[in-house]
């Protein structure tokens, strides 16, 4: 039987793969800034690169080990935050307050923000060389579109690799959907979300809200922690598809035997409004904004041009910036071309 097993599995991986069948999304914000903050690379001519020959690194090395058979690259849209700011204006106020990095090149805030929006236009022109997708849309975030490309395209036999460190897309694993950690170097599908946060990952929206998360400066019900959650709320731990009306239903049961009840009602609007800025299970985008970014996954990726992009690498003075050997980082694409509909 073994041997039969094996002719089996050598079929299908014979079979030609077609251009949905293992989608990587990157992350691009969250890819370029952890490559801002963490590379402190300067050109001869003294301009910090780091967040953009980062990006291109870290794009290169997840080409090559994934094996993908499309890439897409989502970018944050201008005003972004502003549909979830409507909603609470705290959301997010506490990224514009202080300076990101601590590279002497930059005297102010400012010159950062100078620094990254000049990396990400010309990292933009890089990418637009290769053959791979680039969504942005106004007044829309990233998660959103993520989200949405995941449902969509998540289905059947394809598969759906995010790449970000925003656990935010945990609530959205599933068989087919997994969430790599660049930092942690950790592919979460739903047996690690369990093991490693302690509730299945569709209930994970359920928990943070009542958790909060500090990076999107949302506050959570104080006195309330993990361990208090899989202790008051075992069914977000093993039942799927439990919701906060459960939750609120057991602190109303029981308000007055647990203090930390009385909490969670108190803060009822709070994790309602929460689990709603929150929630990429019901990505915030119009029909129009739905039917653009399904009329671009309907088209195959571009072109390579290794000859631009080489050029605009010895404009840049980066040359051997991303890899010693240019054109075979390059050819690691080449492969996204063969891939048909």
């Amino acid at each position: 039987m073994g041997k039969y097993d094996s002719l089996l599995d050598s079929i299908q991986q014979s079979k030609p793969r077609k251009v949905n069948d293992h989608i990587l999304v990157i992350d691009a914000m969250n890819t370029f800034i952890r490559s801002f903050t963490m590379i402190n690379m300067m050109t001869p001519e003294g301009a910090h690169v780091g967040g953009m020959v980062g990006f291109m690194k870290s794009l290169g090395f997840l080409v090559r080990t994934m094996n993908p058979t499309r890439v897409v690259i989502v970018f944050d849209g201008p005003a972004s935050s502003q549909a979830r700011k409507n909603i609470n204006s705290d959301y997010k106020a506490n990224r514009d307050i202080s300076r990101i990095t601590n590279w002497e090149v930059f005297d102010k805030k400012e010159d950062e923000y100078d620094s990254m929006s000049a990396q990400i236009g010309r990292l933009v022109e890089y990418l637009n060389m290769l053959p791979v997708d680039m969504i942005s849309m106004p007044k829309v975030e990233a998660d959103d579109v993520i989200a949405y490309i995941a449902q969509q395209f998540g289905k059947e036999d394809n598969k759906i690799t995010i790449v970000s460190s925003d656990k935010d897309f945990l609530q959205i694993v599933d068989k087919n959907v997994e969430v790599y950690s660049p930092i942690k170097k950790k592919f979460y599908g739903p047996d690690l979300v369990r093991e490693e946060v302690g509730v299945l990952a569709e209930n994970y929206l359920v928990m943070k809200s009542l958790l909060g998360d500090n990076s999107d400066n949302l506050p959570g019900v104080k006195g309330l922690g993990p361990k208090g959650i899989f202790k008051h709320f075992p069914d977000l731990v093993n039942k799927p598809g439990t919701d906060l009306d459960y939750v609120f239903n057991i602190c109303e049961a029981g308000v007055e035997k647990v203090k930390v009840f009385q909490k969670v009602l108190i803060n009822y609007d709070r994790v309602w409004q929460n689990y709603d800025l929150m929630n990429l299970m019901e990505p915030r985008l119009s029909d129009p904004q739905k039917v653009l970014i399904l009329d671009l996954m309907d088209n195959c990726p571009g072109h390579l041009n290794i000859t631009a992009f080489l050029l605009m690498l010895k404009q840049d003075n980066i040359q051997h910036g991303i890899t010693k050997n240019t054109e075979s980082w390059l050819e690691n694409f080449r492969y996204l071309l063969t891939i048909k509909k």
